[in-house]
């Protein structure tokens, strides 16, 4: 889509759009007008002056909401200190802080705080490409197993386990191998499967029954290095497992000695209500993959492990320049601080919750509501037509007038959108941001919608 197909709601918008059209790559996903001109809190406005209330948070980075006092104070102040070291040739106290503070909160299998390790990267993806070659460093051990409608990043090591969109894979055909996909089980995709009961043991959202009867008919598990998957997946529509199936991998991965990476890049740092998704299913992985709102915005990605397998690394085998920046450190301690000192986590969980009744309301009065689920702060819509299919072109309707009604929102999956706000939103912005989203649908409904014959 071209920027002149796009909405706005200013000439200082469109005219920035058609700068950005003129100088920078056309491979970015824009869905509609907006051009930020400042932010506070979960409230940002653009160069037109127009006010938004926040439901995106800079696809789920911004935890701390915008410019957040102490985020900018602890960047100021390492500023002046110094900003770059090399913490790949140097010793350097922010990045040591920082995974103290990482062995302290994330939970790994079998592992006490002093049995973590700590890998710095610079985003997520990078987060992932190291998780993928730690994992394949074990001896005899190459292959992985990823999930349909899994997104874990595009540079081409992550590529390789990415199949949530085709476009996102599509035209590059030296995408590295190894890698078989399954089913992802989602709790709302199998119309035999009713919350708290288990699915027949033949279906196909059994997920780690289908590893087990057919992909281990073509790949040993001994030859298995890792799994790595979502625990809600992002990209793919906000795709919650059912109940059974975080327990049931933890037991097979241990049954086979296969390493359990979890992509936490989008559910991590507290935006579901624990610092990661996996805790609701009282599962822990031998990896962890962070990045996004660790940060605040600032870039910085994260690996930890369990130094059983961090330590077959010898120094050159993984390393980056920027890995590790003391600003981007320095940031994201101030980040985990404002968690836990605010009390953000257990307000994405209440507000949360209100978030998903409200949600539900809507599905009683609007039939285009199909699916509303999550947790925390992490909460997927998706629009279906009367039979049950997807509606894409309805969903990027509801975006593009949330927007010119002061809201921002982003899409995913096929036909629904994310709600993923700074984990600072307010119950009165929460109100507000909803009230025009329900508006909006009722809006679109009464165009786009078509009752079954």
């Amino acid at each position: 889509m071209s920027h002149h197909e796009f909405v706005f709601r200013g000439e200082k918008s469109r005219e920035l759009a058609q700068r950005d059209t003129r100088t920078l790559s056309p491979s970015y996903t824009r869905s509609y007008g907006f051009a930020i001109s400042h932010g506070q809190g979960a409230e940002v406005w653009d160069v037109d002056g127009n006010r938004y209330v926040d439901f995106a948070a800079g696809i789920a980075v911004l935890s701390t909401g915008y410019s957040h006092p102490r985020v900018v104070q602890a960047i100021q102040e390492q500023a002046t200190r110094y900003i770059h070291i090399g913490a790949t040739d140097f010793f350097c106290p922010e990045p040591i802080k920082l995974a103290e503070k990482l062995q302290q909160i994330i939970p790994i299998h079998r592992a006490r705080p002093e049995d973590k390790r700590v890998y710095f990267a610079n985003s997520g993806t990078e987060a992932i490409e190291s998780a993928l070659k730690l994992a394949r460093y074990r001896e005899h051990r190459s292959h992985l197993i990823a999930f349909y409608g899994g997104f874990h990043g595009r540079t081409m090591g992550s590529l390789s386990l990415t199949a949530s969109k085709s476009k996102q894979r599509g035209g590059y055909p030296y995408i590295p191998g190894g890698v078989t996909h399954v089913p992802y089980p989602a709790r709302n995709e199998c119309g035999d499967c009713h919350d708290g009961e288990s699915c027949c043991s033949q279906c196909w959202s059994d997920a780690v029954g289908f590893i087990e009867k057919f992909v281990f008919k073509k790949v040993p598990p001994q030859e298995v290095a890792a799994v790595v998957v979502e625990p809600i997946q992002g990209e793919g529509g906000y795709l919650v497992p059912r109940d059974d199936f975080f327990p049931r991998l933890r037991q097979m991965c241990d049954k086979y000695g296969i390493l359990l990476i979890a992509d936490e890049i989008q559910s991590g740092v507290g935006r579901t209500g624990q610092w990661t998704a996996l805790e609701h299913w009282g599962v822990s992985a031998d990896i962890v993959c962070l990045a996004k709102g660790l940060g605040s915005g600032v870039p910085i990605g994260a690996m930890v492990a369990h130094n059983n397998v961090m330590r077959l690394w010898s120094p050159g085998t993984h390393a980056s320049t920027f890995g590790g920046n003391p600003l981007a450190c320095a940031a994201a301690l101030a980040t985990l601080d404002i968690i836990e000192e605010e009390n953000l986590m257990p307000r994405a969980d209440e507000l949360g919750r209100l978030t998903m009744d409200r949600l539900h309301r809507f599905m009683q009065d609007h039939p285009s509501v199909r699916r509303v689920d999550g947790k925390g702060f992490m909460i997927g819509i998706d629009f279906a037509s009367a039979s049950g299919e997807p509606l894409p072109d309805f969903r990027d309707e509801v975006v593009n007038r949330c927007y010119l009604n002061g809201l921002l929102l982003l899409g995913c999956g096929t036909g629904g959108v994310r709600f993923a706000p700074p984990l600072v939103l307010t119950r009165s912005l929460l109100e507000e941001g909803l009230d025009i989203l329900e508006h909006v649908i009722a809006e679109v409904e009464e165009t786009m919608w078509q009752p079954a014959s």
